[in-house]
């Protein structure tokens, strides 16, 4: 489980998977919320036409420290940090079938 989650949050910040809204829709839960290091929260619909606006600019990203527990058959939280922005971040995946998406997502700044 550990690695299916790593890859999937990986694919979320490569400018080709934000930039795809096919493959964002699948990786996005219909019930998704993040709430951003701003504190703004947003919905599916906002992300789904916000990301690809951004994915040709969108700088490299490397997770560290990535971690997760199993909240219950059906859902998994990661926990990560970003190297290049000082932020940690969590997300809620939800498996229904054999399809992993995201139904919750978090940044955090990290205190200095």
């Amino acid at each position: 489980m550990l690695e299916v989650l790593l890859s999937l949050e990986s694919q979320l910040l490569q400018p080709s998977v934000r930039g795809d809204r096919q493959q964002l829709e699948l990786m996005l839960h219909p019930d998704f919320i993040e709430i951003g290091a701003s504190g703004r929260m947003y919905d599916r619909a906002q992300v789904l036409a916000e990301l690809p606006r951004e994915a040709a600019d969108y700088p490299v990203r490397t997770i560290e420290d990535f971690r997760f527990r199993k909240l219950s058959e059906e859902l998994a939280q990661v926990f990560y940090s970003i190297a290049e922005n000082a932020t940690q971040r969590t997300s809620i995946w939800k498996l229904e079938g054999e399809q992993w998406s995201m139904i919750y997502h978090q940044g955090t700044r990290r205190a200095s």
